[in-house]
């Protein structure tokens, strides 16, 4: 525990001390039950969004949620805490609020979503600088010029462009998490009416996650360049 805190924490002031940082940068893990929620989390006192969790841990909170304390459906099955509801996975409830032209193109962007497929007991948020486990998804929330130094971090050893992946819709919880869970990558994304009403994403900023895959490549990047 102590060493994955003195990693996170070190991770923690590498990314400040390059990137414009709106809020701390925040660890995430899935757990298969309660005997693997580390010692000082609590439970999550209300019942909220997981982008909403992801802006507590921003701001310095650090506790564990359950698929009982996610109040947006869509945002647990997609980070793997119960199943995609069936409305959500097929496109009729994106349809019904006139986001498509027709319900033909609205499952044909639903069916490219990211969705963590196994479903897991919980998942724990913390501020990277106070985790002391090792995170499965890093997300940083910052404006765009933090964006363009992260991508700058990433390009420095891969030489390879970067295609981030995402649709204006489920963007804290499957651009941002499953997709750089799934994928073992990044992904850059410009977040989703949900996060920005009810998480509080500002209109100048965005969403970058980062797998436990990649963290140590970021790092090295952003104190090289």
């Amino acid at each position: 525990m102590t060493n994955n805190l003195e990693k996170n924490q070190k991770y923690c002031e590498v990314i400040a001390s390059n990137v414009k940082l709106t809020c701390k940068p925040v660890a995430m893990k899935l757990i298969e039950s309660e005997e693997d929620i580390p010692e000082g989390y609590e439970l999550i006192s209300e019942k909220v969004r997981h982008c909403e969790m992801v802006r507590k841990a921003s701001l310095g909170e650090k506790f564990y949620s359950t698929v009982e304390e996610q109040m947006c459906l869509g945002g647990a099955g997609a980070i793997g805490l119960r199943d995609m509801p069936e409305k959500l996975a097929n496109g009729e409830k994106y349809f019904s609020l006139g986001r498509f032209k027709d319900l033909e193109t609205a499952k044909s962007l639903t069916s490219k979503l990211s969705i963590v497929k196994d479903n897991h007991w919980g998942m724990i948020y913390a501020p990277l600088d106070e985790a002391d486990f090792e995170a499965d998804v890093i997300q940083i929330i910052t404006e765009p010029v933090g964006g363009m130094k992260l991508a700058q971090s990433i390009v420095y050893a891969t030489g390879e462009k970067i295609n981030p992946s995402f649709a204006g819709i489920q963007s804290l919880c499957g651009d941002a998490f499953a997709n750089p869970y799934i994928e073992d990558g990044i992904n850059f994304t410009l977040g989703c009416d949900g996060s920005r009403k009810a998480a509080d994403i500002k209109d100048n900023e965005m969403t970058i996650g980062i797998s436990a895959a990649k963290i140590e490549e970021v790092i090295n990047g952003l104190e090289s360049i």
